[in-house]
């Protein structure tokens, strides 16, 4: 993937991603354009997988507890990123399992 490429496709998963927080549905909607950038309305949804996954890994050190209740941190973030991470639960498929989900639980999404 080229320079050029590479900044098309964080720029639109980041556009999607605000989109998806702004409107909070969890509704990802699909743009022909999109096909150039991400190929399938599959490959979009594995695409922000990765970057909540990432943003996760990136921004918090202990995302649950010992007892398996999310941290402070993790509602923070799941708070933020609520049109994002309502989005994942809504689309789940049986090779891409639903993001660990306990901060929507409580109370977060």
């Amino acid at each position: 993937m080229s320079w050029t490429e590479t900044h098309r496709y964080y720029g639109a998963l980041r556009a999607i991603e605000a989109e998806l927080d702004r409107r909070g549905d969890g509704i990802i909607v699909w743009h022909r354009d999109y096909a150039d950038i991400f190929g399938s309305p599959d490959k979009l949804r594995l695409a922000l997988r990765t970057r909540w996954a990432t943003m996760v890994d990136a921004q918090i050190e202990v995302p649950f507890d010992a007892a398996g209740r999310p941290s402070p941190a993790l509602c923070e973030v799941a708070a933020a990123h609520r049109g994002l991470l309502l989005a994942l639960m809504r689309n789940v498929s049986p090779s891409q399992p639903a993001p660990r989900s306990d901060a929507t639980l409580a109370g977060v999404a």
